[in-house]
């Protein structure tokens, strides 16, 4: 069964850590799960991982333009296997949603 919902992409400004987070959003859930959100140091990590779990590239190339005009991109629509948000590390915010 596929998760159908968001992909939000934040830069974070400042600090020593990972500069941009990735989390799933499934539309069926109440948009509170914090869980399930990836880190990544670099942009070309986060176009890595979003083409990894099937994300068109012109997508990801909108996304990454988002990012470069601001400090968060989304990319709506996006439909996940079970097998494909488990095995990226975004299943603790799809399991939000079944709850």
């Amino acid at each position: 069964m596929a998760n159908e919902g968001t992909i939000r992409i934040h830069r974070l400004i400042g600090g020593n850590g990972a500069a941009f987070r990735v989390s799933f959003v499934p539309y069926d859930s109440d948009g509170e799960g914090t869980a399930g959100v990836r880190s990544f140091h670099e942009v070309q990590q986060v176009r890595t991982f979003l083409k990894s779990i099937g994300v068109n590239a012109e997508v990801v190339k909108e996304a990454l333009r988002q990012l470069a005009a601001g400090r968060s991109a989304s990319v709506p629509n996006v439909a996940l296997s079970e097998e494909v948000v488990k095995s990226s590390g975004l299943d603790a915010t799809a399991a939000v949603a079944r709850r």
